[in-house]
């Protein structure tokens, strides 16, 4: 069953025509298809490249699904780095295999039980089991209506709900396999997190494939879910960067041709980031950078520089002002660098310095390497070094060379910076 499903999501996501068709031009000898995915949501391009290992994992829980066992997944990763493109394609064998696919998405935080409504009560068409159109959703309704954000303002009424909630989804299962899905639980609410945590201790849900993604974000109510889950025998996957050789293949299916060293330079500084390879090639393509060369296409110019440092700081805007600011004076060090060397060039206390960039390792825009924190990706570290005022940048660098000749750096890296001061 699993090599089955295997095939089902392969044809789904990465099938290229072997033949010139409409709309596909060739270039080099080789094909490129410039047209939309079969399993890409309407107006996106992209297909789903280097995630053989992410689709065998979810392909053979989603087996076990369709024998009638259940089973649950936890699929975490930084933003961008593709968890909702993995779950499009899972969703996608799941209806092939009649499995009936119940999904929402964490975006306000603020309305209580607002993911499982749109999950569970919201569903105008498409199957559903007789008693999700009876009286236990009808009182939920009317209820919802009337819970108050906090638990402790209506105990009873958010006691009810619990319970109201917890029996749909048990029950769900009763007419066949099913999967939940729940995207992006970082942006949900936080009673919705709260019943989801209660659920794992009776274990996975019958005949049910459940999958939660979610960002590891430092955020309590979604650390008790994980580490629920974790003990109730979740499978918990990470996904990771793409390799180099796939976001090569990504940006060919883009342009549709191959790529040249100029254009592979700047996708290595992406780190891996599927959204950022998209922006990337995005970006180079409106502001006319790439022509034809030696077969393929390159970048030309220097046109592209201002564009792909904006494209670097979208990728944190979501962030904190605080977090982004540190984060700019950050850049300044380079690549890496160590948490007391910035604490020092900031002025912060270390462990304030320590607190802000927690959320930074936690969105993925840093990570840890020994005692050291590096950039995950170069693009997003000179977008930051770009948008820094530049009296403040040269300024940063005269204190960045007091801080780190204070520390015992070696005098031509302290050179470098009062040579950047200038």
């Amino acid at each position: 069953m699993a090599l089955g499903v295997h095939r089902l999501t392969r044809a789904a996501t990465t099938a290229v025509p072997a033949t010139p068709t409409a709309g596909v031009t060739r270039t080099g000898g080789r094909s490129y298809d410039r047209r939309m995915s079969a399993s890409s949501s309407a107006g996106r391009r992209e297909p789903l490249v280097g995630r053989a290992a992410e689709l065998d994992d979810l392909d053979e829980v989603l087996s076990t699904v369709t024998t009638g066992a259940g089973a649950t997944v936890l699929l975490e990763g930084e933003p961008g780095v593709g968890r909702s493109r993995l779950v499009e394609a899972l969703q996608g064998s799941a209806r092939l295999l009649g499995v009936d696919v119940v999904s929402a998405r964490g975006h306000d935080p603020g309305t209580p039980y607002a993911l499982l409504a749109d999950a569970l009560l919201r569903r105008d068409t498409g199957p559903a089991a007789p008693h999700a159109r009876g009286p236990v959703v009808a009182e939920l309704t009317a209820l919802l209506d009337r819970v108050p954000a906090g638990p402790s303002a209506a105990p009873a009424r958010h006691a009810r709900a619990e319970e109201l909630f917890t029996a749909l989804v048990r029950r769900h299962g009763d007419d066949g396999p099913w999967a939940l899905v729940l995207d992006d639980l970082h942006l949900a609410d936080a009673p919705s997190l709260a019943l989801l945590a209660h659920l794992a201790g009776d274990g996975v849900l019958p005949h049910a494939l459940t999958v939660m993604t979610l960002r590891p974000v430092p955020r309590p109510e979604l650390a008790a879910l994980v580490a629920a889950w974790t003990r109730a025998g979740a499978r918990y996957l990470e996904v990771r960067p793409l390799s180099m050789s796939a976001c090569v293949e990504l940006a060919q299916h883009l342009v549709g041709a191959p790529v040249g060293p100029a254009l592979r330079g700047v996708l290595a500084t992406t780190g891996g980031n599927p959204r950022l390879v998209v922006d990337v090639v995005h970006a180079v393509q409106a502001c006319g950078a790439l022509e034809p060369r030696g077969g393929g296409v390159d970048l030309v110019g220097q046109s592209w520089n201002d564009e792909l440092d904006r494209v670097g700081r979208s990728h944190v805007q979501d962030l904190d002002p605080a977090v982004r600011h540190v984060l700019g004076q950050a850049s300044v060090l380079g690549t890496s660098f160590v948490v007391g060397d910035l604490a020092a060039l900031t002025g912060l206390p270390l462990t304030d310095c320590w607190r802000t960039l927690r959320h930074g390792l936690a969105a993925g825009v840093v990570h840890a390497r020994g005692d050291r924190l590096v950039f995950r990706h170069d693009l997003v570290r000179t977008g930051l070094y770009g948008g820094l005022d530049p009296t403040a940048r040269r300024a940063l660098h005269a204190r960045a060379a007091w801080a780190l000749r204070e520390a015992g750096a070696p005098s031509f890296v302290v050179a470098a910076h009062l040579e950047r001061a200038r």
